[in-house]
């Protein structure tokens, strides 16, 4: 947990574009590579091959941010689901939660990338991505009723 620690306290610079165009460039290099066109080298779902110094590389395709925003509008329900659901009506639980999250956003999206990793088999790399970029857009809200204001910030299901 301490290397994803790192790693989010990094990404937290960037804005929720370019997180969303990282998780879009991670999940197709990890196609590409289960397809067998990826280049050899780092396992694209490994956390070495985040890519800290993004933002300063120019424009962000869209390839990348539409596909990385469809992926983290599909995990952030289940996120939800997973981190909301079952704390039920336990206030203490959901207060323990807003703390976390009130009190270092960096630590908090530290502490979900490994549940998403277990919980949901994202591959570790992806897991930072979605951790940090869901505890960015809830920490522009609230850092109190994190469940609630969440929430209300899930991507509404198409008609």
């Amino acid at each position: 947990m301490a290397e994803v620690a790192v790693i989010v306290e990094s990404l937290w610079e960037l804005d929720e574009d370019q997180l969303a165009a990282q998780i879009g460039s991670h999940a197709q290099a990890i196609e590409d590579d289960a397809a067998g066109l990826g280049t050899r080298g780092i396992d694209p779902g490994s956390l070495d091959s985040i890519d800290v110094g993004f933002a300063t590389k120019g424009a962000i395709d869209l390839k990348f941010l539409e596909g990385g925003q469809r992926l983290f509008d599909r995990a952030n329900p289940l996120v939800y689901d997973l981190m909301c659901k079952p704390l039920g009506n336990d206030a203490n639980t959901q207060k323990i939660l807003d703390e976390a999250i009130g009190e270092n956003y960096t630590k908090a999206a530290g502490m979900l990338a490994p549940a998403l990793i277990s919980g949901l088999g994202l591959a570790p790399a992806i897991a930072t991505l979605v951790a940090t970029l869901i505890v960015k857009k809830i920490a522009n809200y609230t850092a109190t009723g994190i469940c609630e204001t969440w929430q209300q910030n899930l991507p509404k299901p198409a008609s």
